[in-house]
């Protein structure tokens, strides 16, 4: 997970089945003109409504739900650009041409050193990233005018310690320091819930843990030689996956659910985050982004090895498709928008009792204020 936003709290107090055809949806991008065909359509459908009432209306009305009001089919649509082995559903979509396929003019753009991605998705600089979506929580709640729609894999996150007796469950932490690469980020986000759960208040208010900011390629080290606990990271990190196969860490959690580590796995990492002005103007087009992105991430798990292979060779990573390739078996590839929308409410109130957000937040308020609802049956 490479896009990492600022931290909600600090946000708050600073102020595999096929998507629903898109056909179903009122496309105004679709080529115009009138034909009988068409003309008599839609007397048949009024019709219909007219003869069923009510049954009639809902059944047009569910028909119709993504209007558009203003096309972007036509536009160049920003993306942040992949910098991480879990970044594969969008590497994918792009190299694969899935978004091409789905008439999407789609252009990968870097983003610059702590950019805040969130705010510049929200400001249109970019259309859509992703990102686990606790990060998203504070500064939606703020007013950044952007929305999640689909969770695209589980995995980003994991946990780890030295293989020795000296930790054996995520408890033994309290007391203990966590290196982690950003102090606002992922890891903290999420290993806060697992925290929680084992009875630690991770705020650095509390000082149950001390999370200590270490420089990612330092994190393995930092562990071996003692100076954290414990360190959790995003994205998967080679070398302490090695460091897991050489028998000199171990795992303690991740968000894999998979692993079954975890309490909290059922929350997915890397959902699409999307401008809210793109989304409501032209949620048809949305919908095709976010379904080519999901069908990258279905090609991606089913295909690992040629998946690693194509990151290495478009340069999208900075080792080789083997690394690539160890990363990507850690990971489960199953995107789902219906997942999410699932998790927002019961991760939101959770959330709160960690102290990172507003413990005066509704979660079924800001989860209909996080999610936008483009008609995936998935």
């Amino acid at each position: 997970m490479s896009n990492e936003t600022s931290d909600p709290k600090h946000d708050q107090q600073a102020a595999s089945h096929a998507a629903e055809p898109v056909e179903n949806a009122l496309d105004a991008d679709a080529p115009k003109g009138v034909s009988r065909r068409a003309v008599l359509t839609t007397v048949g459908v009024a019709a219909g409504v007219a003869a069923v009432g009510g049954g009639g209306w809902w059944y047009w009305k569910q028909q119709n739900k993504l209007q558009v009001t203003q096309s972007w089919a036509d536009r160049e649509l920003a993306l942040t650009s992949p910098s991480g082995v879990c970044e594969a559903p969008l590497i994918i979509a792009y190299e694969k041409g899935f978004f091409s396929d789905a008439g999407l003019n789609v252009s990968l753009k870097k983003t610059g050193d702590g950019e805040d991605t969130t705010a510049a998705v929200g400001s249109g600089k970019y259309v859509a990233s992703n990102g686990i979506f606790f990060n998203y929580l504070g500064p939606i709640y703020n007013g950044t005018p952007v929305k999640l729609s689909g969770g695209l894999h589980h995995g980003c996150l994991d946990l780890y310690v030295r293989n020795d007796d000296s930790i054996s469950q995520v408890a033994d932490l309290k007391g203990k320091k966590i290196g982690v690469s950003k102090l606002q980020g992922s890891a903290v986000n999420f290993f806060s819930l697992d925290l929680l759960d084992a009875g630690i208040n991770s705020s650095p208010e509390a000082k149950q843990v001390e999370w200590v900011q270490i420089e990612q390629a330092l994190l393995p080290k930092a562990l071996e030689d003692g100076t954290v606990d414990a360190i959790a990271t995003s994205g998967g990190y080679l070398p302490i996956i090695e460091a897991v196969d050489a028998g000199t860490a171990k795992e303690l959690s991740s968000n894999n659910i998979a692993d079954g580590l975890s309490n909290n796995a059922d929350a997915p990492c890397c959902a699409v985050v999307l401008n809210s002005d793109f989304v409501s103007q032209d949620p048809v087009t949305a919908k095709k982004l976010v379904e080519a992105w999901s069908e990258g991430s279905r090609w991606a798990g089913n295909n690992l090895e040629e998946t690693a292979q194509i990151e290495a060779d478009g340069n999208y990573i900075s080792g080789t498709a083997e690394e690539a390739l160890a990363v990507l078996k850690t990971l489960t590839f199953d995107p789902s928008p219906k997942n999410l929308r699932e998790q927002l409410e019961p991760g939101i109130e959770k959330y709160k009792q960690t102290g990172f957000l507003n413990s005066d937040v509704d979660p079924s308020v800001l989860a209909d204020k996080v999610f936008v609802d483009l008609d995936f049956d998935y």
